[in-house]
């Protein structure tokens, strides 16, 4: 039996479209599937349930929600909560929005470092994230000198977080947000009374 109870869409970071992923699933025979953006449950709604339904895909909404404690960032993942806890929504809004307090903060750094940074476009994005930020840089045909200059090569994505926006890096912001413990708090009381579960994977 295949599952994966860890796959992103186009409402974060990912590239298909809720339905796509189903499809995708439904065509490599993935039984049990579990979309977790970062930070948003926009991906769900009873349409989507009804087309997995008719793929045969086994469905359960996730969550991603994007945490720090000290000098470590957790993304804790929840499943099985109420989408409609009205709560639990308004505070993932909360931490969404300051992705785009984080995203004007960084391109001014950036901007100050010498790129070009598409920050209005950006700003549509819901949950815009690090990633988005340096592909929206390294695509940028204006960056391309200043690309060769610093790294001698145009970077990926990670090597440009890992060496321009990381901490201890030139275009380091901190971002507010939550403890993995108020995360998973916030899963439990958004959790069904049939069942609940959570886990999390640590990025360093």
């Amino acid at each position: 039996m295949r599952i994966d109870l860890h796959i992103h869409t186009n409402k974060s970071d990912g590239e298909l479209s809720p339905k796509e992923v189903i499809e995708e699933a439904s065509k490599n025979g993935v039984y049990l599937i579990s979309i977790a953006d970062h930070d948003t449950t926009e991906a769900y709604n009873d349409e989507l349930f009804e087309f997995a339904k008719r793929k045969n895909v086994k469905l359960i909404n996730g969550v991603e929600i994007s945490t720090k404690i000290e000098k470590t960032g957790i993304h804790v993942l929840g499943y099985n909560y109420d989408l409609n806890n009205e709560n639990f929504k308004r505070k993932l809004y909360e931490i969404r929005n300051s992705r785009h307090i984080y995203l004007k903060k960084v391109s001014k750094k950036l901007e100050e470092l010498g790129y070009k940074i598409n920050t209005e476009e950006l700003d549509k994005i819901d949950s815009v994230t690090k990633a988005h930020i340096a592909l929206d840089v390294i695509n940028c045909e204006e960056n391309k000198e200043i690309l060769l200059k610093n790294f001698g090569h145009i970077p990926n994505k990670g090597e440009f977080i890992e060496t321009i926006m990381n901490e201890n890096c030139p275009a380091y912001v901190k971002k507010e947000t939550v403890t993995p413990k108020e995360a998973a708090k916030m899963i439990r009381e958004a959790g069904r009374k049939s069942s609940f579960s959570s886990s999390c994977c640590i990025y360093p």
